[in-house]
């Protein structure tokens, strides 16, 4: 019990970094699109609810340094809309951008973003992977014990969730990277995804998994072998 509530505490203590660094920087590091080698596939930010840029920064950072284009979507705000709206805001930059071969680095609801993008909204294909990081693609226990409109869609039962289920000829084309206890999410059941490279890694925590080298090292190698 005392272990659960330190995985809790620093778990936590990550959120509350994240969001003070939110007010203190509002506009990504100018490398992100300052460094760019050519051929080398942009990647597309999508945090997860309540959440902006900032969560994923220790995981986009060392891909910016290697070259790829990173991309955010500021007027995502804090990523509280439903996740076919969100999708639409991300394809709009993929076409305002004229972006290809694109790769989609998420966190948690970011991460049902991306499969929405890669079923519904990427008959071009200009999506590759969806990298996806304690992603509930079967749903959260918040929604049983919470009323927030905003967490509605995370419920085991809700028509996003089924509806992402049924698109399952997609989900080779998404990698799916979680801890082996998360405060948030159950991660065995949760973000499995049947026919996904599925991943498990050595950490405790929702947010705290974002700071893992491991994960880190994952992602590297996932964004630079496009499929």
């Amino acid at each position: 019990m005392i272990k659960k509530i330190w995985h809790w505490v620093r778990d936590y203590s990550h959120l509350l970094h994240k969001h003070s660094l939110a007010f203190i920087y509002r506009k990504p590091p100018r490398h992100y699109l300052g460094h760019i080698v050519e051929h080398k596939a942009p990647v597309i930010l999508i945090p997860g609810v309540y959440e902006k840029w900032h969560f994923l920064q220790a995981l986009a950072d060392p891909v910016s340094h290697t070259g790829h284009p990173i991309y955010v979507l500021e007027h995502l705000g804090y990523n509280t809309e439903e996740v076919h709206r969100s999708a639409k805001l991300v394809r709009e930059l993929i076409d305002e951008k004229n972006l290809r071969n694109v790769i989609i680095l998420a966190h948690s609801k970011g991460g049902l973003i991306g499969k929405h993008l890669l079923a519904f909204d990427n008959k071009d294909g200009r999506i590759k992977k969806v990298v996806a990081i304690a992603t509930p693609f079967a749903g959260s226990r918040f929604p049983r014990v919470t009323r927030w409109k905003n967490l509605r869609e995370f419920h085991p039962e809700h028509e996003t969730l089924k509806k992402l289920k049924k698109q399952s000829h997609i989900n080779h084309r998404v990698v799916s990277i979680f801890g082996e206890y998360d405060n948030h999410v159950w991660p065995t059941e949760s973000c499995r995804l049947e026919g996904a490279k599925n991943i498990q890694v050595h950490s405790h925590g929702h947010h705290a998994i974002l700071f893992s080298k491991k994960v880190r090292d994952i992602v590297m190698t996932e964004v630079e072998e496009i499929l």
